[in-house]
């Protein structure tokens, strides 16, 4: 048996000699444990703490590699119940060819796995581990080519871009013993049992500063004061990181901000008032196209699946500053829209709750024939945006959150090739997304949301996004926000509550109204986002990229070539800024295809 760390592949397999492994390796910020005793094998990566004196006494004397072998010995897969914080884990039991494979709550840390011929398993932090493993043979997933482009930049957990791999959820282990697999979820958001228990509202407050300052002040501990920063885009989140990080630090706190010069999209003036307000060494960036032009490349060859999450260009080169700042180790804001109602949509999906409280009958009988019988409704617009509500409003809210989606109002036969139309289903993804949206384990919709942001969004693109860029600079980076004490606290506030008046995020900017500056609180929500329109219009080298790899994507079995060249006609600006905006997805998908030489 070989063992290397950090990013561990594995295979365990069933033999007369017991279970065999080989493992691959890969560079990663994160720290990492591993034990390797006789009988039993166990590795473990990220920030984890046990709960169980007796195991955390262990791990501060011999490592979390030792604590998690002695505890997966204890107590098997239910040592789950008593680990947490940041973590990917796998133990093996040699001798009784049983083992356990887990991810931490909120997914910041990743796992993959696949079981070639039924008997084995191989699993790994990325799916280039289990490439890299000789058992394996992986092939692109048409499916998984549509969910990218359906959910805009990324493929959701459970399923990866090849067929025969899969990844672990938030919260989920994978059980293995004798060839056999079982993947079982053992935690969810509480929103069942603490769902908006409700309270006094200013003590709710206060207790929600205070566990605030608990949750960054646990992301500090064991760090050296001067080596750490935050990355600070004028908004909430990260400016209340900012400001913790301050009232913790002994000198002035690091802020990390990048600027835009296009209209619209430079939130350089909110950073900086953020940065006075606190006393915060402000550092500032502002990216130029040929910046994206550069990062563009090693972004697509760092992702072990496409991803086209735009702000990732802004986010590496903010780590990649930082890291010229001397920071060693960033926190990051991500977790606080999903936790305390700060998406748009939570807000927009509402006005679609008052159709539903029109009378049935009139409604199917009288309402809504008489819209469709309407002559020429098609070329008026009141009429065409009645009809477009009502279309809407008759949706499952899940699906309903991603109508505005561009591939959810394209007919598939116009966009993909008649092999690809042959092996995908269209209804997969909303499918998917109503699954996740009615296993929140809550009757509230605005539960319901956040549960499914927490997965789609925050799990699967934000920190995906975040956790890759600052390994791409060489930095590490910590989530508060993600603090499983606050994040059960926050299903301690009625839904009701989070969003008073009908405001996002109203119960967080009343708790923090006495520590923030005021233009922080009354700014509208923008972000880190990529002026990526643009940026990618404009003619020069990184146009030339972007209409390069359309044309190379084109030559492939996935997407109609008449479709390929409508988008790089609206690249040139002969399209609407919808269509030229799938054109970076697109680019993604083929530049990533590339770096794997897959054909």
């Amino acid at each position: 048996m070989e063992l290397a760390l950090p990013h561990y592949g594995a295979v365990a397999r069933q033999s007369a000699a017991g279970p065999a492994f080989g493992l691959a390796t890969a560079a990663h910020p994160a720290m990492s444990h591993w034990h390797d005793g006789e009988r039993l094998c166990a590795a473990i990566e990220g920030y984890p703490t046990w709960s169980k004196a007796e195991w955390q006494d262990l791990a501060d004397r011999e490592g979390h590699g030792h604590a998690l072998a002695k505890a997966f010995d204890d107590l098997g897969e239910a040592l789950l119940e008593y680990l947490h914080g940041p973590f990917s884990l796998a133990v093996i039991d040699k001798a009784r060819a049983r083992g356990l494979v887990a991810i931490d709550r909120f997914g910041t840390e990743p796992m993959c796995y696949t079981c070639p011929n039924g008997e084995s398993l191989v699993f790994g932090s990325t799916t280039d581990s289990l490439r890299a493993h000789p058992a394996t043979a992986l092939s692109v997933s048409p499916q998984a080519v549509f969910d990218f482009v359906f959910f805009v930049d990324r493929i959701p957990a459970p399923e990866t871009i090849y067929q025969e791999a899969k990844k672990l959820t938030p919260g989920e282990c994978l059980v293995f013993e004798r060839g056999r697999t079982e993947v079982k979820t053992y935690w969810r958001m509480p929103y069942g049992e603490a769902g908006g228990s409700g309270g006094d509202a200013d003590v709710l407050q206060r207790e929600l500063v205070e566990r605030m300052r608990a949750a960054t002040g646990h992301c500090l501990a064991g760090e050296a004061g001067g080596q750490v920063g935050a990355f600070l885009s004028g908004g909430l989140d990260s400016s209340t990181i900012v400001g913790l990080l301050a009232e913790a630090s002994e000198s002035p706190a690091k802020a990390m901000t990048i600027g835009f010069d296009v209209e619209g999209f430079d939130e350089v003036g909110y950073a900086k008032v953020a940065a006075q307000h606190f006393g915060a060494e402000h550092h500032v960036y502002y990216i130029r196209p040929e910046d994206t032009l550069d990062a563009i490349p090693k972004i697509a060859a760092i992702y072990d699946e496409p991803f086209a999450n735009s702000s990732a260009v802004p986010t590496y080169l903010c780590a990649l500053k930082a890291k010229e700042a001397g920071v060693e180790l960033l926190l990051a804001g991500d977790g606080g829209d999903e936790l305390f109602a700060g998406n748009e949509r939570y807000l927009k999906d509402g006005v679609f709750d008052h159709y539903a409280r029109v009378p049935r009958f009139f409604r199917r009988w009288l309402l809504e024939p008489a819209l469709a019988h309407v002559p020429g409704r098609d070329s008026i617009a009141l009429f065409r945006k009645a009809n477009r509500y009502i279309e809407q409003a008759n949706m499952p809210t899940a699906a309903r959150l991603y109508a505005s989606n561009v591939f959810a109002s394209i007919t598939p036969d116009r966009v993909f090739e008649p092999s690809m139309l042959q092996v995908i289903d269209p209804g997969t993804p909303t499918r998917f997304a109503a699954e996740v949206f009615e296993s929140a384990g809550s009757p509230a919709k605005l539960h319901k949301m956040l549960w499914l942001d927490l997965r789609l969004t925050l799990a699967d693109s934000d920190i995906r996004k975040v956790r890759r860029m600052c390994e791409l600079a060489g930095v590490r980076v910590k989530y508060p926000f993600l603090d499983e004490d606050l994040a059960a606290f926050s299903t301690r506030v009625p839904p009701e509550m989070l969003m008073a008046g009908g405001q996002l995020r109203r119960f967080y900017k009343d708790a923090f109204r006495d520590f923030l500056p005021n233009e922080i609180l009354t700014k509208g929500k923008h972000g880190f986002g990529l002026p990526y329109l643009a940026f990618m219009r404009a003619p020069g080298p990184l146009r030339d990229l972007i209409c390069d790899s359309l044309s190379a994507l084109g030559t492939r079995q996935y997407f109609q070539r008449t479709f390929i060249d409508s988008q790089i006609e609206a690249l040139r600006g002969h399209g609407s800024d919808a269509l030229a905006s799938i054109t970076w997805d697109l680019m993604a998908l083929e530049l990533w295809l590339e770096s794997r030489s897959i054909r």
